[in-house]
């Protein structure tokens, strides 16, 4: 992750990291729930670094690579999916061949 030096950005800050306007940024909230700025009482986003590195995978994927925001969700939730599915794979793969190479051991190679 990217270093910030402050804990919370205002819309507008973030809106000109990225060089995009504010009302994008708004709609996005409404499409990714994965996106939620904190709020102040009067209803004031507050960007934490961790939101500016969610909203950089927008920019990525919308922006760059020219997804559609249903282009953008699928992806984004492949990736979660993947994670999850992977996890389990690679650590019974770790488990085998750490078998494996116990019998290789045994066996004098």
């Amino acid at each position: 992750m990217e270093q910030f030096s402050k804990q919370y950005y205002s819309i507008s800050e973030v809106a000109e990291i990225f060089k995009v306007k504010t009302s994008k940024l708004r709609y996005w909230e409404t499409q990714f729930p994965h996106l939620m700025p904190k709020r102040r009482s009067s209803g004031i986003r507050k960007y934490t670094p961790e939101d500016i590195e969610k909203i950089k995978v927008l920019i990525q994927l919308i922006e760059e690579k020219g997804l559609t925001i249903e282009g953008a969700k699928q992806a984004i939730n492949h990736r979660g999916e993947a994670k999850n599915v992977n996890t389990p794979l690679i650590n019974q793969l770790t488990e085998i061949r750490q078998f494996l190479q116990g019998l290789r051991e045994d066996l004098g190679e």
